[in-house]
């Protein structure tokens, strides 16, 4: 802004030289040679205004929109965060999850193994039970047999 301000003081002094050149040359007191390089020092020093005013006003909006993109940077960056913390969490829970999976398909494992040996075992005993029955004496089938008849 200082800058600024010192341009601004140095055209407008420019401007009132070139204003005070234009009356002493009405005066008749410079030569018009000197009237027309006054004029275009003063068309010049318009132009140049006007280009400050445009490079302050450009100066301007790149300011604004730096900083709303310092802004959204910021928010981002929170949101990022926010995120990064959520992630891990997640990775986290899926890795506790993970683990009692594991577990509960190691004792599923073991259980359905403990269940198959169960029922092999039942197996054996119900074929030793039918070969005893098989292998009972014809005598004692008739003797178990008149028993049931004499009870009847």
């Amino acid at each position: 802004m200082r800058k600024c301000a010192k341009s601004n003081e140095f055209f407008r002094r420019f401007a009132q030289r070139v204003t005070l050149l234009q009356i002493a040359t009405q005066r008749k007191q410079i030569p018009p040679k000197m009237t027309e390089q006054a004029a275009r020092l003063q068309t010049h020093n318009q132009e140049m205004v006007k280009c400050l005013n445009q490079l302050r006003g450009q100066q301007t909006a790149l300011e604004e929109k730096i900083a709303a993109q310092e802004r959204k940077k910021d928010s981002l960056s929170k949101e990022m965060e926010k995120l990064q913390r959520t992630l891990e969490q997640l990775e986290t829970s899926i890795a506790e999850d993970t683990k009692a999976l594991n577990d509960c398909s190691k004792r599923l494992t073991e259980t359905e193994n403990g269940y198959a040996k169960v029922v092999d075992t039942l197996q054996l005993l119900l074929m030793s039970a039918k070969e005893k029955v098989n292998t009972t004496t014809p005598t004692s089938r008739s003797v178990h047999s008149e028993s049931s008849k004499h009870s009847s």
